[in-house]
């Protein structure tokens, strides 16, 4: 259902997956997911 609502799940790349080939926005998306999820956390704890 989210495929078809153009929806794309992220996620890092663990040892057993196998390789595909990320887009560029994708790659960025993974860099920022940290810092977001910091943000996030730190918003909740409030």
């Amino acid at each position: 259902m989210l495929f078809n609502d153009v929806v794309h799940l992220v996620t890092g790349i663990k040892s057993n997956m196998k390789n595909r080939l990320m887009t560029f926005y994708d790659k960025i998306m993974l860099r920022k997911r940290s810092v977001i999820e910091t943000i996030n956390d730190q918003l909740k704890n409030i």
